[in-house]
C-alpha cells in the first residue's frame, strides 16, 4: 500500500507544479526531488508511460501495473482541483500546434528519451547504486520542454493530462474556456505508450 500512496503523493505534487507553475525548470528540478523522495518506496514513476516500461521488463506485475496507474491518475485528479482552488482556472493540458503529426513525433521522441533514461539510471547494473538518477530524470524533462513545449505541451505523461481532462470533461468552464483538454487526453495517452513501448523494448535489446 505504502508504493500506491508515494505514487499518489508524487504524481499529485507533480502535477500542482505544472499547473502552478508551467515552468520547464521548476518543472524539472520538482520532479528530481519527487523521485528522490519516492524511488526506495515505490521506484517513484509518477507516469503510467513509465509503469508500462517497468511491466514489459518484468519489474512489476499486471495486477500492480493497474494499482500504480489508479493511484497516478487520481493525484493528478486531486492535484487538478487544488490548482483550481489557488486561482489557476485556465489550467489546460493542450497541444500548440494544429498540425497533429508535429503533435505525435514531439511526444513519442521525448516520451521515449524520458522512458529509455529511466530505464538506463535505474535498472542497468553498470549503474546501480548511482545517486544522479533523479537529476538525470529531471533535466531530461526539462529539455523535453523547452523543446518541444512550444509544439505538443511537452506531457510525456498521460497522468498530466488525464486531471484537467477529467474536469474538463466534466464541465468544461472549470478548468480553462477555450480547447478542452478532453479532446487530447487519448493523444497524449497513443503516445505515451507507443513511447514507452519502443523505449522497453529497445532496452531489452540493447541491455539483453
Amino acid at each position: 500500500m505504502n508504493k500506491y500512496i508515494i505514487e499518489f503523493l508524487g504524481t499529485l505534487f507533480l502535477v500542482l507544479i505544472i499547473g502552478l507553475s508551467q515552468n520547464p525548470i521548476a518543472i524539472g528540478l520538482g520532479l528530481a526531488v519527487l523521485v528522490y523522495m519516492g524511488a526506495h518506496i515505490s521506484g517513484a514513476h509518477y507516469n503510467p508511460a513509465v509503469s508500462l516500461s517497468m511491466l514489459i521488463n518484468k519489474q512489476i506485475q499486471l495486477k500492480e501495473f493497474s494499482f500504480y496507474v489508479a493511484s497516478q491518475l487520481l493525484g493528478s485528479v486531486v492535484a487538478t482541483y487544488f490548482v483550481v482552488l489557488l486561482g489557476n482556472d485556465d489550467f489546460n493540458v493542450v497541444s500548440n500546434t494544429s498540425d497533429i503529426s508535429s503533435f505525435f513525433l514531439a511526444e513519442i521522441l521525448f516520451t521515449f528519451l524520458l522512458v529509455f533514461v529511466i530505464l538506463n539510471v535505474a535498472l542497468n547494473k553498470n549503474l546501480k547504486g548511482n545517486q544522479f538518477y533523479g537529476l538525470a530524470i529531471g533535466l531530461t524533462v526539462t529539455a523535453g520542454a523547452f523543446s518541444v513545449g512550444d509544439i505538443s505541451g511537452a506531457v510525456f505523461n498521460p497522468a498530466v493530462s488525464f486531471g484537467p481532462s477529467f474536469f474538463s470533461f466534466i464541465d468544461p468552464q472549470v478548468v480553462g474556456n477555450d480547447i478542452s483538454s478532453s479532446d487530447f487526453f487519448l493523444y497524449y495517452l497513443i503516445s505515451g505508450i507507443i513511447g514507452s513501448v519502443v523505449a522497453s523494448y529497445l532496452y531489452k535489446k540493447v541491455y539483453s
